[in-house]
């Protein structure tokens, strides 16, 4: 066995195609491509311009002219920010920012999938992947005293080992696949909570606000706070807008919480 940390990547992000230009011009919007342009000078992502674009939509505000109503029409970054201070957060579901974590346990990934509503989840198949070693991530809380951090390792050894047991004992190299699958699954009911695996995760930029403020708590679990001040920072970095009115909190225990202020 092995201890193991998380490790948080984003890899990919909603992106705009040929068609949202075809529409500016069958629609009579074509200053909005200007508008678009400007807002990828300032570094605003093709998906945070999307939102702006579906929250003009309701308006009929992409450029003047379109709703006699309207005398002026905001820039993308601005036009986002409105929204966000007036609560009109349905149009920021239409961007999705994907990400993959590395070496996250089973107490991680039984928590985030929780959060179904604007996410998408896939997963490490513990049917599929065989045991033959165990990487563990492990609280601090355990590690610490010499004592539990030896009994951690005697036991996720033995673990380790009796999975290669069974695993030699009840599967022969000439059996079909669908057979280890079957016994891959029951070999992994003696894994721990503990065991090391990886996630890809999608989220819209209005749950992935709601998730990053209630994960990040100081009261919420250890791993799950820790990857999403791995979030945090990477959207920070790249996307600040997206964190637009969050601040970051120093904790005190080598952690941050993200709240919305």
């Amino acid at each position: 066995m092995k201890y193991v940390q998380p490790k948080t990547f984003l890899t990919g992000i909603t992106g705009i195609t040929s068609g949202l230009t075809e529409y500016l011009i069958e629609s009579g919007n074509e200053e909005f491509l200007e508008t678009i342009e400007q807002a990828r000078l300032e570094g605003l992502s093709d998906g945070e311009i999307l939102c702006s674009f579906y929250a003009k939509l309701c308006y009929k505000s992409l450029t003047l002219g379109q709703n006699a109503n309207i005398s002026r029409v905001r820039d993308i970054e601005s036009n986002l920010i409105g929204c966000m201070d007036s609560g009109h957060f349905s149009v920021f579901e239409h961007c999705l920012l994907n990400f993959v974590v590395t070496d996250a346990s089973r107490v991680f990934t039984h928590e985030l999938v929780r959060h179904r509503v604007g996410t998408a989840f896939s997963q490490t198949s513990g049917r599929y992947v065989a045991i033959d070693h165990i990487d563990f991530v492990a609280d601090p809380i355990l590690v610490e005293d010499p004592e539990c951090k030896e009994k951690i390792e005697k036991l996720i050894q033995e673990i380790e080992n009796t999975a290669k047991f069974l695993r030699n004992r009840l599967i022969k190299d000439s059996d079909p696949f669908s057979i280890k699958k079957k016994i891959t699954s029951a070999i992994r009911r003696i894994a721990p909570n503990g065991q090391s695996n990886e996630i890809g995760f999608s989220v819209n930029i209005r749950s992935l606000r709601h998730i990053l403020s209630i994960r990040t708590d100081q009261s919420a679990e250890w791993e799950i706070r820790k990857i999403f001040n791995q979030v945090g920072d990477i959207i920070s970095d790249k996307y600040p807008l997206m964190l637009y009115g969050f601040d970051k909190i120093n904790t005190g225990d080598g952690l941050f919480a993200w709240k919305i202020s």
